[in-house]
């Protein structure tokens, strides 16, 4: 498995994408990712759930990276931008990758 994915917004600032149930006695039970920005523990990163469906977990991908790029934007503007890519990719182009499928089998695989 890849050791992590990471990637730079446009400010610079780095992220990594970590493949773990964000905590819920923070977050609850049903959460299925977070963006956690610099000014956070000094530490900007991201973790997605990996214990939900393949088209979750990218919607998830999609929504927090989404979050890490455009701060401004409203919790329900990014879930509309990642639920009409999301669906866009994964169900209307069929954009789903073997590589996609391992990944998120391996980190199901850790926990």
């Amino acid at each position: 498995m890849k050791e992590k994915l990471k990637f730079k917004n446009t400010k610079g600032t780095e992220y990594s994408i970590k493949f773990r149930k964000p905590d819920r006695r923070v977050w609850g039970d049903d959460c299925d990712g977070v963006c956690f920005y610099p000014d956070y523990c000094g530490q900007s990163h991201i973790k997605i759930n990996p214990h939900r469906t393949d088209q979750t977990i990218f919607n998830t991908v999609i929504h927090e990276t989404t979050h890490a790029f455009f701060d401004e934007l409203t919790e329900t503007q990014v879930t509309k931008f990642a639920n009409t890519l999301s669906r866009l990719l994964f169900n209307d182009l069929k954009f789903r990758s073997k590589d996609l499928t391992e990944l998120i089998y391996e980190a199901r695989k850790e926990l």
